[in-house]
């Protein structure tokens, strides 16, 4: 498997961590807050929060997979003045930082809210918990614009590794000439 294989796949399980881990997230925000015996597509509060936190806690796994796969580019990156970048670099570095700070934040932040203990009412928010969602939701638009810098590469990738409505021959045929 080569590299940028490698990094596809690992790519594409991160964004279906974090699609579970966003979806339940707000669904558990908005829809069957704390305190709430709802159920939602039949699946109640409980269910729903240890699928929001299995799903985190492979979606951190897998960054930190991904940060050592690409310490070497980091690292290359680390020295460099933002003058001498390419204003397209620049513009994904910049990104990059406000991801991985709030990222940071956030995981910190729903960690914090996970392992200590409520010593609020039933219903009552901490503010751990809202600072886990605000962060979050900054981490996900920045997620976003990471992933509009990257589109070329996700659409080429995509269409390498993913046979869509090709014939796996061709797929074969484009791999080989790659």
């Amino acid at each position: 498997m080569s590299k940028n294989e490698r990094n596809f796949w690992l790519d594409g399980t991160l964004f279906l961590a974090f699609l579970i881990t966003a979806v339940s997230g707000v669904l558990l925000w908005l829809v069957i807050p704390r305190g709430s015996t709802s159920l939602f597509a039949g699946i109640g509060r409980a269910e729903w929060l240890a699928m929001h936190e299995g799903s985190g806690l492979l979606g951190l796994m897998g960054v930190i997979v991904h940060i050592v796969w690409h310490w070497g580019w980091l690292k290359a990156l680390r020295g460099r003045s933002m003058k001498t970048l390419k204003k397209s670099v620049r513009a994904n570095r910049v990104i990059d930082r406000i991801v991985w700070f709030s990222f940071i934040c956030a995981n910190v932040f729903g960690l914090l809210a996970w392992l200590l203990p409520a010593r609020l009412p039933g219903e009552a928010v901490s503010i751990v918990d809202r600072l886990h969602v605000a962060t979050s939701i900054l981490w996900l638009v920045c997620l976003a614009a990471h992933l509009v810098l990257h589109q070329k590469w996700i659409v080429s990738a995509v269409h390498r590794y993913l046979p869509l409505g090709g014939s796996t021959q061709k797929n074969a045929n484009m791999e080989a000439k790659l």
